[in-house]
């Protein structure tokens, strides 16, 4: 037995090792791209069209976007990480749809299919995809709550600097957001991911050692003047009682600093609102009369003795008009955060199956002709009734999403952006440089839309 074993083996060696000819494995590449194509044209029967014979494995068809020569890293963030590109929405219309690494996505591109996803069928629509630096930072958008607390605490600076990174740096979220399209890039040392843990790690100690502070200064008899101190008022409450181990650990440390997550604190609370007031001011400088209408109903309404506050925004239609459009010609959030189908649906007429990355493309809303008249102009005036009223009811501005994933943090926005924008037009005239020259109006791609730098004049009002 022994040596028929010996004899054996060599000649299996030998006859394995025959099939692993060049010819035989160009044989087997063949066969596995055919398959692949053909489950991928199984996977999207039915659905909006799209590329389809140029996916490959693992990368899907992020071969099949062609890069304009000499763009550079942040110029492509639209064209492999879920923002449109011409070249697809000329050859497949405003609905289309393609593999992106592991995932099939669509893009919506019309007013139609937008409201589809964000309103009509919002339940279908509801999930996030499983982006392994959406579960590192909890993405959601964004909570009613005060963030007063840290404003004079000395750690606040470098809270705002790691959020003004995270927004900005582009090289950085070009990267992740490709790894993102591949659920096996978390299990490799990437230092795009590294960064980014880092970064929310800081922030969550930061947070952290913020709500110690707070729970030492706690007075549960006192007046509650913002979430933090109610979410302490009942897990105090739950501590208290017996036989609620469960509800306590709800109301637990990490679960009452959920809320305050990066993006959650800072999405709508700092960073997309100091980016519009940016948004405002450069379409003002470009936009002279604009600004003289808005200080000259500033001066009828609310005079020269006293700073605007909340209970003047219905007297001052044309500041809140102005906030209107500079949200939906600025577009800070060109797209809304990928949506992810819960359960199979329909979009269309198309089918859309479980598990689907769905993207709406709230920029393409806000700059249709058909929805809106010369929508490349810079016109409050549209937002403004026969009755010198605000529209509030429009819907065709969607600047916080819709439905169920509109951002908890729209009113708060809102009140913040009309309290500083009308106290600057107050006190300040802004002017263009001395040269003449206006801010560039162009936009730079980010994880969010914000202006390039510019220098202005600014003028003290008398």
């Amino acid at each position: 037995m022994t040596f028929i074993w010996q004899i054996w083996v060599p000649k299996m060696e030998l006859a394995v090792s025959e099939y692993f000819t060049v010819g035989n494995i160009f044989l087997a590449i063949v066969f596995l791209l055919i398959l692949n194509q053909l489950v991928e044209l199984y996977q999207f029967r039915n659905m909006p069209p799209g590329f389809r014979l140029t996916s490959l494995p693992f990368v899907g068809n992020l071969l099949s976007f062609a890069s304009p020569k000499g763009a550079k890293q942040t110029e492509q963030i639209c064209m492999l990480c879920f923002f449109a590109s011409a070249v697809l929405k000329e050859k497949y219309g405003n609905l289309y749809s393609l593999k992106v690494g592991s995932f099939k996505t669509v893009i919506a591109e019309d007013a139609a299919s937008v409201k589809g996803v964000l309103v009509k069928k919002s339940a279908d629509y509801a999930g996030r995809p499983p982006f392994h630096s959406f579960v590192m930072s909890t993405l959601e958008l964004s909570l009613d709550i005060r963030i007063v607390f840290l404003s004079s605490h000395p750690d606040f600076q470098e809270l705002l600097d790691i959020n003004n990174r995270a927004f900005t740096d582009t090289e950085l979220n070009s990267q992740v957001l490709k790894l993102d399209n591949f659920p096996i890039a978390k299990y490799f040392p990437f230092k795009a991911y590294q960064i980014e843990k880092e970064m929310t790690d800081r922030m969550f100690e930061i947070l952290h050692n913020q709500i110690r502070e707070q729970e030492k200064a706690f007075d549960p008899e006192a007046e509650i003047e913002n979430l933090t101190g109610s979410l302490l008022k009942e897990k105090l409450g739950a501590e208290n009682e017996v036989g609620t181990e469960e509800k306590a650990a709800i109301l637990s440390d990490d679960y009452i600093i959920n809320p305050f997550t990066p993006t959650n604190m800072f999405s709508a609370g700092h960073e997309t609102t100091s980016t519009t007031l940016r948004w405002a001011i450069a379409y003002l400088v470009h936009n002279p009369g604009c600004q003289t209408e808005i200080q000259n109903q500033l001066d009828e309404e609310v005079g020269r003795d006293r700073m605007p506050g909340l209970d003047d925004r219905p007297s001052l239609p044309l500041v809140q008009a102005t906030i209107m459009e500079t949200l939906r010609l600025g577009n800070v959030a060109e797209t809304a955060l990928p949506h992810y189908t819960l359960k199979d649906t329909t979009l269309a007429g198309y089918r859309v199956p479980k598990d689907t990355v769905v993207v709406p493309n709230l920029m393409a809303v806000h700059m249709d002709p058909s929805c809106w008249e010369d929508p490349t102009k810079f016109n409050p005036h549209r937002h403004i009734d026969g009755d010198g009223q605000v529209v509030t009811n429009s819907v065709n501005i969607l600047p916080f999403s819709a439905g169920r994933r509109v951002c908890a943090g729209e009113a708060l926005a809102k009140v913040e952006l009309f309290f500083f924008l009308s106290r600057m037009l107050h006190n300040f005239t802004f002017l263009p440089q001395e040269n003449g020259v206006l801010p560039d109006l162009k936009g730079v791609d980010g994880f969010t839309r914000f202006p390039a730098p510019y220098n202005i004049r600014v003028k003290k009002r008398q």
